[in-house]
């Protein structure tokens, strides 16, 4: 209740009423997508390597079909969700999506500078074995402060928690492929920058 109060006090409603509109939340969230789509055109061999599946085993491939749902999921939603321009929530969220979009562009210019046969490790890959999934995550999370949405929220949670999951997988490929390099860059490399 009194969070309820404190949110009408400062004219937000965390429970948006959802209704399609211009300056909605699909804005920043599509230009995270379309991002992905412009580097694998521009690097069409990198984004063959970006997609390929083809190790999946039968939970990478379920883990991944939900991911992709929830994602869509989220795309869908944040056409109805609007953005709280001129509010303190949303000057916040798009500091922190600013700063992350920046460092999603960095990860895939990162990402397409290294040979197929090597483990990234160059430019911000050095500081986080998995940049795309993390900034990709940061980038939603300031979608939904600057939409003060807890409808946002409710899906980027599993939506995070999936790609965790497929990272793991990932990452046991990964291994499997580079051998030693990799494992030696796992080990002095945090996953998801300082968290771990």
């Amino acid at each position: 209740m009194l969070k309820q109060e404190a949110g009408a006090a400062m004219g937000i409603s965390f429970f948006t009423t959802l209704k399609i509109g211009w300056l909605n939340a699909w804005i920043p969230a599509f230009a995270m997508v379309l991002i992905q789509f412009v580097y694998m055109f521009i690097y069409k061999e990198v984004g063959k390597r970006a997609v390929d599946t083809s190790w999946y085993t039968a939970e990478d491939k379920r883990n991944a079909m939900i991911g992709a749902l929830l994602q869509v999921a989220l795309l869908i939603l944040s056409v109805f969700v609007p953005l709280k321009t001129g509010t303190a929530w949303f000057w916040t969220g798009m500091v922190i999506y600013a700063s992350a979009f920046a460092g999603f562009i960095q990860a895939f210019y990162d990402y397409a500078a290294t040979p197929r046969d090597k483990t990234v490790q160059c430019g911000i890959y050095r500081l986080s074995r998995n940049p795309m999934y993390f900034f990709f995550f940061l980038g939603m999370i300031g979608i939904c402060i600057a939409s003060a949405s807890l409808w946002l929220w409710g899906v980027t949670v599993p939506f995070a928690l999936y790609n965790h999951l497929i990272v793991l997988g990932e990452e046991r490929y990964c291994a499997q492929a580079y051998g030693q390099e990799y494992l030696e860059y796992k080990r002095k490399t945090p996953r998801y920058f300082l968290f771990f």
